[in-house]
């Protein structure tokens, strides 16, 4: 059976399991075609010893304990983001302030995301999908940054 035999006959069936394990159709939906993208690149392929379904349950199953495991990841990522800016910003310095000594920093992509997010008001998800980065390399370069200023103050 080819991929797009499998995708015909069981897309909707992953979509569905997805969905019940994330609760969330946009994300269930990305799950979707992760699943896909595990089975095209598969080194292992379907060897028939259960149901196509039970080998894509199993692929689906683990494509929600991944989205899980980097949810939370994310989350903790945010949280330390979020107390580092928010104790940097209350030592009564404006984010204009902040930026005149920007250039003090050692880190030049900590140094620009810094810039693009505390003076152009940019979001860390503006930042990621411009530079082609993931959320997560944004937070911490940014985390890094904020950290370089506080040494340079």
């Amino acid at each position: 059976m080819n991929v797009s035999e499998i995708w015909r006959e069981n897309a909707e069936f992953v979509l569905k399991v997805s969905k019940r394990l994330v609760n969330d159709l946009a994300v269930a939906h990305d799950i979707r075609q992760e699943v896909f993208l595990r089975v095209i690149n598969c080194e292992k392929p379907f060897k028939e010893k259960s149901t196509i379904k039970t080998w894509l349950y199993s692929i689906t199953f683990n494509c929600c304990m991944d989205y899980f495991r980097e949810a939370k990841k994310q989350q903790q990522i945010n949280k330390e983001f979020s107390h580092t800016a928010n104790a940097f910003l209350s030592d009564s310095q404006s984010p204009v302030w902040v930026v005149n000594d920007i250039s003090e920093m050692s880190c030049p992509v900590s140094q620009l995301f810094v810039e693009l997010c505390f003076a152009e008001g940019w979001s860390r998800e503006e930042i990621a999908q411009v530079f082609g980065f993931s959320v997560n390399y944004v937070c911490k370069k940014i985390q890094t940054g904020l950290q370089q200023l506080q040494k340079v103050i």
